[in-house]
């Protein structure tokens, strides 16, 4: 069971759990004896009176173990209504990497943001993993917007895209000197609060295989403030087969309100040049 850190709320908001694990699981059409049999078979222990206390504000807080097997093992909530849930009882989710399940939900919230974006933009997970992108992603690499190929980067992080040379995308960072120092202090400011989680540990291993890796981010402040406080801006610039000059790109990011573990990466035009290659596309698409 994950470990959840706690703190104390008034009971109004306990009560207000107990209402929220009702109305899930009357959503899920089942009755308490139903919810208990499922934890049972899970090998949850809570019984079907202990699940009518727990709904009534009779225990007016649960453990959080109770509730994290409740939410995950009974009523096979989303994380988001993990969250919301434990909230209401004082307790904060830990961010676990998310699911398939969780993974396939971020895509659809996001679908028609990468679809009315007008330039490169994709979908990364707070593990920094990349799961879909939009049509114009693929022109980043010479390829047409419904070339396969870029179905390898799949599942990779996008330290990987910028570090990592058996990848490859590395090489057509036409300014690394400049834009990686900058691009790894805001990944270890977006990273801070997953340092010392297993997954984020193991990807820093692997990274510290890196040639000039290791050394770059040693150098790098641990306070976040610090960090954001010296911040240059610097667009990535960008080798795009085929195109004489690399094209030039602010990175934005837009978290997803139902889940925050989620967000979508805009590679916004950054420069006339940019404007008017990254136009080009867009008409070629039928959206000029």
């Amino acid at each position: 069971m994950a470990h959840v850190t706690d703190s104390m709320w008034p009971a109004r908001r306990v009560v207000t759990g107990g209402s929220l694990l009702r109305t899930l699981r009357q959503e899920a059409g089942l009755t308490l004896i139903e919810l208990a049999g499922r934890l049972e078979d899970q090998g949850a222990g809570i019984d079907a009176a202990h699940l009518q206390r727990i709904e009534s504000g009779k225990i007016r807080r649960p453990s959080a173990g109770t509730l994290e097997a409740i939410l995950t093992h009974g009523l096979d909530a989303p994380f988001r209504t993990r969250r919301d849930v434990l909230e209401a009882y004082g307790y904060r989710l830990p961010w676990a990497l998310p699911t398939e399940r969780e993974i396939e939900e971020g895509r659809r919230l996001c679908a028609q943001e990468l679809l009315s974006a007008t330039w490169p933009a994709y979908l990364m997970d707070h593990g920094q993993r990349l799961w879909s992108w939009n049509r114009y992603v693929p022109r980043l690499l010479g390829r047409e917007p419904d070339d396969p190929a870029p179905a390898r980067f799949v599942g990779l992080t996008v330290l990987d895209l910028v570090f990592n040379p058996a990848i490859g995308v590395t090489l057509m960072i036409a300014n690394p000197e400049r834009y990686r120092p900058l691009f790894l202090r805001m990944f270890k400011i977006q990273t801070q609060p997953h340092a010392h989680e297993p997954w984020f540990q193991d990807l820093l291993a692997r990274a510290n295989e890196w040639t000039g890796f290791k050394e770059m981010w040693s150098d790098l402040p641990e306070n976040a403030d610090e960090m954001l406080a010296t911040q240059p801006i610097t667009p990535i610039e960008f080798r795009v087969p085929g195109v004489a000059d690399p094209l030039r790109f602010r990175i934005a990011l837009i978290y997803l309100s139902l889940d925050p573990r989620f967000q979508v990466v805009h590679w916004i035009p950054y420069g006339a040049a940019t404007l008017r290659h990254v136009a080009g596309w867009a008409e070629e698409d039928g959206e000029g």
